[in-house]
């Protein structure tokens, strides 16, 4: 059992969420952006993507952004919780809403010298594919693919 507050609520995105999810991008997204400035940055970063909020408390505290395009795969392009809430479950509900709202066919890039993100992924079931990686800007990436 986690130990995620009581009452967290995964629900969809609406326009009035957005200074609350820039606001977290700032906060926990800062080492895969660099600093972000304005609801603007999030909206790019965003756009064309499902977004699903994570509420507790009457605040919210967490967001995924899932890219649904064409591609055979859906791509999980954001999930952060608000530092305050880290480690509450809270990002945990979120992977599994967006599991069960647009798996079985997703993945995602992360990091590899971001080891929690690593860590919470293989813990949710997901694989790493070494086949499936690069460097970018930020510096070395691996492909993470949901599976059952």
């Amino acid at each position: 059992m986690d130990n995620a507050p009581a009452m967290c609520l995964i629900r969809p995105f609406a326009s009035g969420d957005t200074q609350s999810c820039t606001a977290i991008l700032a906060l926990a997204g800062r080492d895969a952006f660099g600093p972000v400035a304005g609801s603007a940055v999030f909206t790019a970063a965003t756009q064309g993507e499902a977004i699903l909020v994570a509420e507790s408390d009457g605040s919210v505290t967490g967001f995924a952004a899932v890219y649904t395009g064409d591609a055979p795969e859906y791509f999980l392009h954001h999930l952060y919780v608000h530092p305050a809430y880290s480690g509450l479950g809270i990002g945990a509900h979120l992977l599994a809403a967006v599991v069960a709202r647009f798996g079985p066919r997703l993945s995602l890039k992360t990091q590899l010298a971001n080891t929690g993100a690593r860590r919470f992924y293989a813990r949710a079931g997901w694989v790493e594919d070494a086949a499936d990686s690069g460097v970018d800007a930020i510096g070395a990436w691996v492909r993470v693919r949901y599976r059952r």
